[in-house]
């Protein structure tokens, strides 16, 4: 029986843990008690038992979550839609999806369905990791208690039983593995459905472990026991004495993380190198079976999926890493070269080391030192060498992964642009398509076109795609491989309500920012109780000797009045101390006034405002751009202006003009904290340079209301905002939220 024992107890011992993760992520219960068990006994300890109990629970729901978020309400219908009490988890989920998710894993029978819908109702990311590692730290410490304990009560019959436990414990295994089999071929059709492409946002989740390892080792004053567990799998050895350097090595860890999620080519290269590294070293340390299959599992996947890592990274900024690579790797060596020579006494060294070798493997290789510190100065050094290299991987990496920067205009050839925004230009945004503040993208194989504006890393569309119906889908996906192929968060800014169907169906958020009024210029009059109050402002002005007048520049440009636009001009951006701005909107310039409707307000010879208005639609419709007026014009100038503009555009023959978007004032959609923080800047971004009150001002005119939106890749929503400032121009967000030059 010993030599059964022997071998049993030692697979235990060194296995156990990864037995058990994989257990408790198909089974639970069990195998946390059995694992409970023999921590009594002295085989496992009970603190690493529920940490990787907890680890295994919660890998396994964020894989559902993660397929969830990525397939959408569509594939948790197909996938749970016939549970009996689906209809009621997807309205408590609505409600109560944190209280839910924390008690999930009590709720038998649902504990896959809870996480699923959770990510296919849209929670976000960090969120659901929190409230998730709550539900399986609730879950795991009782469990585990309970067999711990009850292991003490036990002991006495175990005892008894002991000449039988290499019988009980394979017939243990049998019953599982029989358990398993049968559960696998019930749910044949439901991996069937999951497959492997579903596990793509997973992965590099696992592969990032290591670098909140590292992170995690280097804020805590002693490395856990759970971190210890950890490490003896992960198979990227970074965690070294330093604290800086693992700080340093997490970071960088995380920064491939990052990028491999984002399908960067050249993430994809570092991982793969990482990785066979790795497994060689590994392989040759007498095969360490816990480093070689982690680090073979997942170069397997990456080269397996070597077709989904297409993404650019930044051509100057690599040719700036492959010049810099050299020089920094020569500088760190001569450093370490130097200070390891003079301080050579003390320290320690392994047989055959030398200071260039050790300058070779503690600066610029991730190995663990050849050499013992002796004295604190020497360890000191160390450090420093080590760090030094870390700065030096940390600063190429940052370089050899950073999106593509378009430094030059990148554009569709111009007549492409002029008959893509003549043709299907429905929407009013389309008349600032053609601005030279955006790049243009050809799509649909050239039956359309993308304006869009990039900053940081996130890629605006101004608008829809232009492109007939019949190539809404083929646009944009062309779109968002262009994007993903740059390395580029995708984004379309102001989307039209007939378009959120498609870009959910291509796994994109989106979120109401805006109402556009439109005023069908047919029908349009002062008449009528409606437009009552704008009745009355409009009178009004007139009372004070206003009038407006069209400013066709084009037929001839008058000097005088020029000089008044500017001056007009100059005046309002003072006073609110704002620059021009652009994407969404026009900048004031004489020469682009030519191309538009220009209307002016006149007191006497003096021009008190301006309005101008961009054409769309192939010229049968216009959208209201600028709208200055000096800061002493009278109350209603503006009503005026603008009524009067509807009435001439209306005489002209154009069917539709746009007053431009207003706030959400008029909308009561529930949100996120975080949705209702997008919302605010919004809405300081329209206030700042219009109207403090723009859909109060925008209501008199009685438009039609139509929805704007803003589309988004899920879990973006912090990143998107915050460049939305910025794509504005104008000074970014610090001058829209301060309002300061």
């Amino acid at each position: 029986m010993t030599l059964w024992k022997a071998p049993v107890e030692s697979l235990l011992i060194k296995y156990g843990y990864a037995l058990l993760f994989v257990g408790v992520a198909f089974e639970g219960e069990a195998v946390l008690l059995a694992a409970s068990l023999l921590a009594r006994r002295g085989l496992f300890h009970l603190p690493v038992v529920v940490a990787v109990a907890i680890a295994a629970n919660s890998l396994a729901d964020q894989a559902y979550f993660q397929v969830a978020r990525l397939r959408g309400r569509g594939w948790l219908e197909r996938r749970f839609g016939r549970h009996p009490r689906y209809k009621r988890l997807i309205e408590i989920v609505g409600r109560r999806g944190g209280l839910l998710l924390v008690a999930s894993r009590y709720a038998y029978g649902l504990r896959i369905a809870i996480p699923a819908a959770c990510g296919a109702l849209g929670m976000r990311t960090l969120a659901f990791t929190v409230l998730d590692l709550v539900a399986g730290l609730l879950w795991a410490v009782p469990m585990a208690s309970l067999g711990f304990y009850a292991g003490g009560a036990l002991g006495p019959l175990l005892d008894g039983v002991r000449r039988y436990e290499v019988a009980l414990a394979l017939g243990l295994v049998a019953v599982v593995a029989t358990g398993l089999g049968l559960r696998s071929v019930r749910r044949a059709v439901r991996w069937r459905e999951l497959r492997f492409a579903d596990l793509h946002a997973v992965v590099p989740f696992a592969i990032g472990l290591l670098g909140v390892l590292n992170l995690l080792s280097a804020i805590w004053p002693r490395e856990p026991a759970m971190m210890r567990e950890l490490a003896r799998w992960l198979p990227l050895e970074v965690t070294q004495r330093s604290r800086a350097v693992m700080l340093l090595a997490g970071l960088a860890l995380l920064q491939v993380t990052r990028n491999l999620g984002r399908r960067k080519a050249l993430a994809w290269g570092v991982a793969v190198a990482a990785l066979s590294v790795s497994l060689v070293s590994h392989t040759l340390r007498a095969f360490d079976l816990h480093h070689s299959l982690v680090a073979a599992l997942l170069l397997a996947y990456l080269l397996s999926f070597r077709s989904r890592f297409k993404a650019r990274s930044d051509p100057a900024s690599l040719r700036q890493a492959l010049v810099m690579a050299p020089v920094l790797a020569l500088t760190v060596w001569v450093f370490g070269l130097v200070g390891l020579t003079d301080l050579q006494r003390h320290f320690s060294w392994d047989p055959g080391n030398t200071p260039a070798l050790e300058a070779l493997r503690s600066g610029l290789l991730i190995l663990e030192p050849g050499v013992d510190p002796l004295r604190p100065a020497a360890a000191r050094f160390l450090g420093a060498l080590q760090l030094a290299g870390w700065v030096a991987r940390f600063y190429l990496l940052v370089l050899v992964l950073r999106p593509v920067i378009l430094r030059r205009r990148q554009e569709a050839p111009p007549a492409e642009v002029e008959r893509a925004v003549r043709d299907h230009g429905r929407h009013s945004l389309s008349a600032l398509a053609a601005q030279q503040d955006k790049h243009h993208l050809s799509v649909a194989s050239g039956r359309g076109l993308v304006a869009y504006a990039v900053r940081g890393q996130i890629a605006f569309a101004a608008g829809d795609p232009l492109c007939a119906d019949a190539d809404r889908e083929a646009a944009a996906r062309d779109w968002l491989e262009h994007c993903r192929r740059n390395g580029w968060t995708p984004c379309v800014y102001e989307a039209a309500e007939e378009r959120r169907e498609l870009y959910g169906h291509l796994g994109l958020r989106s979120l109401k920012m805006a109402e556009e009024a439109i005023v069908e210029l047919p029908s349009f009059s002062l008449a009528g109780g409606s437009r009552a109050a704008l009745r009355s402002m409009v009178h009004k002005a007139r009372r004070q000797g206003l009038e407006v007048r069209r400013y066709d520049r084009r037929s001839g440009a008058a000097p005088e009045v020029d000089a008044q636009l500017e001056e007009i001009s100059r005046q309002w951006l003072a006073d609110r101390r704002l620059g021009e701005m652009g994407f969404s909107l026009g900048r004031f310039s004489l020469d682009a006034l030519d191309e538009q409707h220009v209307f002016l307000a006149y007191q006497g010879e003096r021009v008190l405002a301006f309005t101008t208005w961009r054409p769309y639609r192939a010229g049968r419709a216009a959208l209201l751009d600028l709208m200055r007026r000096r800061s002493d014009a009278p109350s209603g100038t503006m009503d005026l202006l603008v009524s009067s503009a509807l009435e001439a555009l209306r005489e002209a023959g154009l069917e539709e003009a746009s007053l431009a978007n207003a706030p959400l004032a008029n909308v009561s959609e529930a949100k996120s904290g975080l949705e209702k923080g997008v919302t605010l800047l919004f809405e300081h971004v329209n206030a700042f340079y219009g109207y403090r009150n723009l859909f109060q001002f925008k209501k008199k005119f009685a438009p039609r209301w139509e929805g704007r939106y803003l589309v988004y890749p899920r879990g973006e929503l912090p990143h998107v905002a915050y460049a939305l400032a910025h794509v504005h121009g104008a000074g970014g967000l610090r001058r829209l939220v301060l309002g300061r030059s």
